[in-house]
């Protein structure tokens, strides 16, 4: 059984790809199910953010990588070949080690961001619930959410409020000279917009409008920070009195688009909009770059603002690798120690069939053997068996302890042939 993860992310896929692959989560468990029930994988689960859309899979095999493929062209209903280039897969210590790195926060786009651990944690509790992440997937990602326990509390990579949300905002500080003077707007309601929602607040905008389907939630967002709500469907209608629009839905068409925004352009009487689009899949249709005095930025353009958050903690990220070689270990100890016990297994029912193969081809070249001979020519096989198997099964309780054992296992496996033995005849 491999570990087996296919995806791609912010380093290796503009928005416009990685929107392509997102999966909401309200479609999570089906899609999970679809892993399970049709495409012959024995567990699954799905990573999706704004910064990336993973696929962690345990399957015999690495076809499995091939299933996830056919998964992801059948399912979203896009050409796979086409975007080869943007795909990273990765097996057992490789797929731990990624896994790791994402729960701890540097690799995210906004190092250390705070809310990356809550959604491993979240595409767990979707998975178990799905009953798609059992014995191989629960484990990895149980160690992986202490691996970004530990990170926070036992290095700085998480100081501060760090988030897409604040890169935004800041982005939006570079833009104004003073924010206090700026009316701001905010589409979307959950929990990125409600981190956006305190930090344009303890930026000072001179007010705040919460815009989101469920009005109910908008209402109780605007409460919280001293804002104002407005209905979703007259969203339009307040685009014209707003200086800065950020949004950041889980809607998976544009929200706004030049419609919207050519009449809001003709009352500002020339006056900029700032659009920032946070939201994977994007809320703003791009083809609003093309209105005069509209400036648009998505969450690829946050790149130049959190560039020196990056560079003021490598420093950290070296203790995070630290945390994450010690937590790798004994992960990999744990997994490698899977693969013994039924390794073990085989290779003595793997002698024990050569007994009894020798046994039989033996019994008639020499005659009908005795009770008493038959049974001391099984004790001779049986002792010499054991005696042949005794140091490679030292060696293999030993892989255990190694960290790329589960590779010595794999060789002892084609070293003796135990994957391909002929199965039980069908009755």
């Amino acid at each position: 059984m491999r570990i087996l993860t296919l995806g791609l992310n912010h380093h290796t896929a503009p928005v416009e790809i990685r929107e392509r692959l997102a999966f909401p989560e309200d479609d999570q468990p089906s899609a999970l199910a679809r892993l399970i029930r049709d495409y012959g994988l024995s567990e699954a689960a799905i990573l999706s953010t704004c910064n990336r859309s993973e696929l962690y899979l345990a399957a015999d095999g690495d076809g499995g990588l091939d299933q996830a493929r056919r998964f992801l062209a059948e399912t979203q209903g896009i050409d796979v070949q086409t975007l080869e280039s943007h795909f990273y897969q990765l097996s057992d210590s490789e797929a731990a080690i990624h896994l790791f790195r994402v729960a701890s926060g540097i690799d995210s786009l906004v190092i250390g961001e705070s809310q990356i651990l809550s959604q491993v944690r979240q595409s767990l509790e979707t998975a178990q619930q799905n009953g798609s992440a059992r014995l191989l997937l629960n484990e990895l990602f149980q160690r992986s959410l202490r691996v970004g326990k530990r990170a926070r509390a036992e290095t700085d990579i998480g100081r501060g409020r760090l988030s897409i949300s604040t890169a935004a905002v800041e982005l939006a500080s570079q833009v104004f000279e003073n924010l206090e003077r700026c009316r701001a707007l905010l589409v979307g309601a959950g929990e990125m917009g409600e981190l956006t929602a305190q930090y344009l607040v303890d930026a000072g905008v001179e007010r705040l409008l919460v815009s989101n389907r469920t009005l109910a939630r908008a209402q109780e967002l605007a409460r919280r920070f001293g804002g104002e709500a407005a209905p979703f469907e007259t969203l339009s209608e307040h685009l014209a009195g707003s200086d800065i629009v950020i949004s950041s839905t889980a809607a998976t068409d544009y929200v706004i688009g030049p419609d919207d925004l050519h009449p809001a352009m003709r009352e500002r009487r020339g006056r900029p909009l700032f659009l920032i689009d946070i939201a994977v899949p994007r809320d703003i249709d791009p083809a609003v770059r093309d209105i005069d005095n509209i400036f648009l930025f998505d969450i690829d353009d946050l790149e130049q603002v959190i560039a020196a958050n990056r560079q003021e903690r490598e420093g950290e990220i070296r203790r995070v690798q630290d945390i994450i070689d010690d937590e790798l270990k004994q992960f990999l100890h744990w997994f490698n120690a899977l693969g013994t016990g039924p390794l073990i297994r085989d290779l003595r029912q793997h002698a024990a069939d050569l007994q009894q193969q020798e046994l039989a081809r033996w019994t008639a070249k020499l005659g009908t053997l005795s009770a008493d001979n038959r049974k001391l020519v099984e004790s001779i096989l049986r002792g010499y068996a054991n005696k042949l198997l005794h140091e490679p099964l030292v060696q293999i309780r030993e892989f255990a302890n190694d960290d790329d054992g589960y590779l010595h296992l794999d060789t002892v496996r084609r070293l003796f042939n135990l994957d391909d033995k002929p199965g039980e005849e069908e009755s």
